[in-house]
């Protein structure tokens, strides 16, 4: 495979997830007549959409530490080939749901079910992103040969945060829709703890 392919796909890989990102924000829709009405009706309008602006900022960051993910691990690609292709055009299906599924978070937020397809989607996501990773860097059959084993493995925990997060929040979802998502939360707080815990093996080495 040329050079150029894993180029071209991550070219594509930053269109979807701006795309994605932006789509995010399309379930807010202001009234028709919100010109007509007193500020009263407005403020309590206001009021009512920031339950939906803290789901579209949560959304938002997760989609974004999928980005973050994404441009580190094509940092190391140096090819890609068939099974690759298959692996990621998966990874950008499920995150193309990403909309809708944040769609029915926006609508219908206290239902259990949806809590639990957003969790999914976005488990299936960060494990995709995984299996993707570990092909590459099996045997450096798509990096470089002399790619450092402690980066390998710090890309591999990384990639595992969100779809673990993810699905904590099903059990908890499902006793309590409104705390699952405080789990959400400790995706950058476990994020550092994994930076730290590799830079301090890698200077122990």
């Amino acid at each position: 495979m040329s050079l150029n392919l894993i180029d071209h796909l991550a070219r594509l890989n930053d269109c979807v997830f701006a795309l994605v990102m932006a789509i995010t924000f399309m379930g807010f829709n202001l009234p028709e007549t919100i010109k007509s009405m007193p500020n009263i009706e407005i403020n309590h309008f206001l009021l009512e959409q920031l339950k939906s602006l803290g789901i579209y900022i949560t959304t938002f960051i997760l989609v974004a530490f999928y980005w973050i993910s994404h441009i580190q691990q094509f940092s190391y690609y140096k090819k890609t080939n068939e099974i690759h292709l298959i692996i990621h055009t998966l990874y950008l299906m499920c995150l193309f749901v990403i909309p809708f599924s944040n769609e029915l978070i926006l609508t219908i937020s206290n239902n259990v079910f949806v809590k639990v397809w957003f969790s999914v989607n976005i488990c299936l996501i960060g494990f995709l992103s995984f299996i993707s990773w570990v092909y590459a860097t099996n045997k450096h059959r798509l990096v470089d040969e002399n790619l450092d084993r402690q980066i390998i493995l710090l890309v591999k925990a990384k990639a595992l945060i969100e779809p673990c997060c993810a699905l904590i929040s099903i059990p908890i979802a499902i006793i309590s829709p409104d705390f699952s998502d405080l789990v959400w939360f400790l995706i950058p707080v476990t994020s550092a703890i994994v930076d730290k815990a590799f830079k301090v093996n890698s200077g122990a080495m």
